[in-house]
């Protein structure tokens, strides 16, 4: 295992994998640091579905391939680096040949918090899942494109019926090539007073 500091420098959003399936003990402590992220008042409020079976896979990959089709559009902002659009719609068409994806969702709406509030607990454990890849030599992609493309309740029907609103999709794996280095942080981002 790495130093900490070292798991959170490292960590990047992979977009390809190896064609290479993650052992069932290592996906299971993944999933557990997931389990023992913060929450407001210890609701615990997530649900994952851990998709590494080839049938499961193809079912969410045609919404995938659905979700690139709709989120097009969007990534003109891109116009001046085709080369970003093409590959990002090829990742969410194709999953990076990803062998495991994650789908995270928010259980009970009806806690009486704000939505932020609860939603923000299933991002830490987001956070929590991605790195403990890392520490495991593994990368991970975080994806809200299924959310901008209003599949959410598709896939909580489909994978997760009955488990909540959908807040983010995962992709898990074994790096395929040299990943990038870290793009430059922002400036004015942070203060001490």
């Amino acid at each position: 295992t790495m130093e900490f500091k070292q798991v959170v420098m490292s960590r990047r959003s992979v977009r390809a994998y190896l064609d290479k399936s993650i052992p069932q003990n290592v996906l299971e402590e993944i999933i557990e640091a997931g389990l023992y992220a913060p929450s407001a008042t210890n609701l615990q409020p997530w649900y994952f579905v851990v998709i590494s079976s080839e049938e499961q896979r193809e079912k969410l990959t045609a919404v995938m391939k659905r979700v690139a089709d709709s989120v097009e559009g969007n990534l003109c902002k891109f116009a001046k680096h085709p080369q970003v659009v093409n590959s990002t719609l090829h990742f969410l068409r194709s999953l990076g040949g990803a062998p495991t994806c994650v789908l995270a969702f928010c259980q009970k709406p009806d806690y009486p918090y704000a939505k932020e509030i609860v939603l923000q607990s299933v991002a830490a454990a987001i956070e929590n899942i991605l790195l403990a890849a890392v520490d495991h030599g593994l990368g991970g992609c975080w994806m809200t494109a299924p959310i901008e493309a209003m599949v959410g309740d598709e896939l909580r029907d489909t994978f997760a019926d009955g488990k909540g609103q959908l807040v983010a999709a995962l992709t898990l794996g074994y790096p395929a090539g040299e990943q990038p280095s870290a793009p430059p942080r922002k400036e004015d981002r942070y203060k001490f007073i």
